[in-house]
């Protein structure tokens, strides 16, 4: 370890604040402090708590204490967020009416019941989008405000309807036994807050805190570290407020900034030597991230020395730009292979153009954050009888399969299902079991008992079998492989694979784990992110959201996009504070890469109807010296040219300008390339606006409003205009 490391390995007493810039080895601090913790006997291995924000980053912080320490030790508590409130809850829910065996619901199954709300309330799904609404109680959640108070502050229509539908959402929810993922943290401050005996228990049982990522918490989760720490103010945090890049979803950067306000006395330790990337691309990511003015000051170094420049892009679309790419991926093929380079984006739309290409290139690929393995209709099918069996509360789950796969019963029944269960204060499934007590749904008897007596008949097992077993004989029950096979011979297939697919993990899951329950295993999987199915083995290229790529890294990076209005995105230019984000979500593409980075920028992408074409304001802010123009030309495929980075910029046309509108040299001369909205000079016409652009390249078209001469159709290629604005 470096000085810097070790010292912040072994300062255990106090708050302790430890800034670790980009591949500074802070997972390797993170595991030595909690062996140096356990090996110098200053806490048990249940005294500690060491949390972060993904079952990937937990997993390895474990396996590298156990390493470290020759053996397993099973009561260390290092976990998710999420992983933590939600065994946390399974212990002490019941003191706020949860039963152990509750549901966690998944983003897309709380915007169902969110829709449901609405439509129950009789509100127009026009005016409140499910999405909009779910999205405005989880900011209330966050700040950890109740549904009551929601309601009681709220005033006007809109505000006052939200209210209405996060009330009868948590109403819902409660009536289910089942809570979100916001409940999960807001529930478990509230007990730690509010119930004195249990906050205390906590806070004497945990004697070191740690946090990993602390620039990415929120409000709650900050409350969540403040209620859970004891008079010893044990409490460790290691992150980069370079790297906060989730503030869309509450992440609050002041909370790594104003640490040290927040806890008088705290040591401040930073590490600045990064052991991951070359010189020259440490330079580039520190010159684009120090026109931040939020961030504490540091500057990451590296005993690397030099390293290829940066590669710049500049092509003509997006077409043209996965063509570019492709075409650096097929270089860079042999020296280190497909899985270790990524192409990151800003929005998953644009990996669409990436993707036509690999496929007709025949190049293997994967995507991290498209539709989620546990988010497909087949996978969630199961799930919800899975979930069925452990929690019979459970209406979301018991609607979605109460007539799959199609066994009669129609949406008539099951509205009066729920219509009756409602009155008389039961679940839909709890009023399935006493039909025949109900005369209008007695005729529906011989449809719906199958079904229980499959419900009961794996509710008896679910504690006897292990889950993998039970699992596989209820899928041979259900005849689900036959019934996906059925509904699509070919997409069935695929779909049967993904089932086998659940059942091996499963199998994996009842392997490692001595209890190897239903309920354990709805447990952890519930939690289960994008990042987590990402596999590092296979010889695919990655292709992600710079998002997804936090806490990755590959040998050859490519940063797609980079355009005003895309990268930052529009919306944040005029905003000081989210433009910040956008530039650390750069700085977290950027960082990702060991050995190359390539950037592209397109002259022309189509994004609701509109032209972007001025590059990224990132890119000029890259030292120039960096930077080296890589050209595909048009006319040429297999034609690669590039320039130096070096050298002042000087006048010129066409890719050579939108270089130098990026602050590099660019030593072609090509057609000029017209943006709507600039001002131009015609020799006959005179000056004049462009009102619109269609195609590209020779075949670019402008629509052109020239003082006195009105509107002209011109083509670019031979129209001799000057930009003078």
């Amino acid at each position: 370890m470096n000085p810097d490391q070790l010292e912040a390995v072994t300062t255990t007493s106090g708050p302790l604040l430890v800034i670790a810039g980009a591949g500074s080895g802070k997972t390797r601090v993170l595991t030595r402090r909690l062996a140096h913790i356990l090996f110098e006997r200053l806490a048990r291995p249940h005294e500690l708590l060491a949390v972060t924000f993904t079952n990937k980053a937990a997993g390895e912080m474990k396996q590298r204490v156990n390493k470290l320490l020759g053996g397993e030790l099973r009561e260390l508590n290092v976990s998710t967020f999420h992983s933590f409130c939600a065994r946390f809850l399974r212990r002490e829910g019941s003191s706020l009416g949860y039963g152990t065996n509750y549901t966690i619901l998944d983003d897309s199954d709380s915007e169902t019941l969110v829709k449901n709300c609405i439509k129950e309330l009789n509100l127009a799904g026009s005016q409140f989008a499910p999405r909009a609404q779910l999205r405005k109680i989880s900011n209330a959640k966050n700040r950890l405000v109740s549904d009551e108070t929601f309601a009681q502050a709220a005033s006007g229509y809109f505000q006052t309807a939200t209210g209405n539908i996060y009330r009868l959402y948590q109403q819902r929810l409660r009536e289910c036994n089942a809570m979100d993922f916001d409940d999960l943290l807001f529930n478990t401050v509230i007990l730690l807050r509010d119930n004195e005996e249990i906050g205390e228990r906590y806070r004497r049982r945990f004697q070191y805190i740690m946090v990993d990522e602390y620039q990415d918490t929120n409000h709650v989760q900050y409350l969540l570290l403040k209620y859970l720490l004891g008079d010893h103010h044990n409490l460790c945090v290691v992150g980069d407020e370079d790297q906060s890049v989730y503030g869309w979803r509450g992440a609050d950067i002041r909370n790594i900034l104003e640490f040290e306000k927040d806890f008088p006395g705290a040591r401040l330790v930073k590490l600045e030597r990064n052991y991951r990337s070359t010189r020259v691309i440490l330079e580039a990511a520190s010159g684009v991230i120090s026109h931040n003015e939020a961030r504490k000051a540091k500057k990451l170094w590296t005993d690397s020395r030099g390293g290829e420049k940066v590669k710049l892009l500049l092509v003509d679309s997006s077409d043209e730009e996965a063509a570019a790419v492709l075409d650096s991926v097929g270089g860079e093929r042999e020296a280190v292979g497909l899985k270790e380079m990524a192409v990151l984006y800003r929005t998953n739309a644009q990996s669409r153009a990436f993707e036509e290409h690999l496929r007709r290139e025949g190049l293997p690929y994967q995507i991290v954050g498209g539709i989620a393995f546990y988010q497909r209709k087949e996978i969630k099918d199961l799930l919800a009888y899975l979930k069925l069996l452990a929690n019979p509360k459970d209406d979301i789950s018991l609607e979605r399969i109460i007539n799959y796969p199609r066994r009669g019963i129609g949406a008539k029944t099951t509205a009066t299902v729920f219509t009756l269960g409602r009155r008389e204060g039961l679940s839909g499934y709890e009023l399935l079991l006493r039909l025949k007590d109900y005369p209008e749904l007695a005729a529906k008897g011989k449809r719906v008992q199958p079904f229980v007596d499959l419900i009961e008949k794996y509710r008896e097992q679910k504690e006897k079998l292990p889950v993998d077993i039970l699992v596989q004989d209820l899928v041979e029950d259900l005849k689900l492989i036959e019934e996906l096979r059925a509904e699509d011979e070919i997409i069935g297939q695929t779909k049967v694979e993904n089932i086998e697919a659940f059942i091996e993990g499963a199998a994996e899951f009842a392997e490692e784990n001595g209890e190897a329950t239903l309920d354990n295993y709805l447990a952890e999987i519930s939690l289960f992110t994008d990042i987590d199915a990402y596999r590092e083995v296979e010889d695919k290229i990655t292709l992600m959201t710079l998002h997804s790529a936090k806490g990755l890294e590959f040998d050859v990076v490519f940063i797609a996009g980079l355009e005003e209005g895309l990268l930052p995105l529009a919306r944040t230019i005029g905003e000081p504070m989210e433009l910040e984000e956008e530039r650390r979500l750069f700085y977290v593409g950027a960082t990702r890469a060991r050995k190359k980075l390539y950037l592209s920028s397109a002259a022309v992408r189509y994004r609701f109807g509109e032209v972007d074409t001025m590059p990224s304001r990132f890119i000029r802010e890259i030292p120039g010296e960096l930077v080296e123009v890589v050209e595909l030309r048009s006319s040429d495929r297999g034609g690669m040219r590039s320039a130096s980075g070096a050298g002042p910029p000087r006048a010129g046309s066409g890719r050579k300008r939108r270089a130098e509108a990026a602050g590099v040299h660019y030593d072609f001369e090509e057609s000029e390339i017209m943006t709507v909205g600039r001002i131009v000079e015609h020799p006959t016409f005179g000056r004049g606006k462009i009102m619109h652009a269609e195609g590209f390249g020779d075949s670019l078209t402008l629509d052109i409003m020239f003082t006195g001469a009105g509107i002209k159709k011109i083509m670019a290629r031979y129209a001799r205009l000057k930009i003078i604005g």
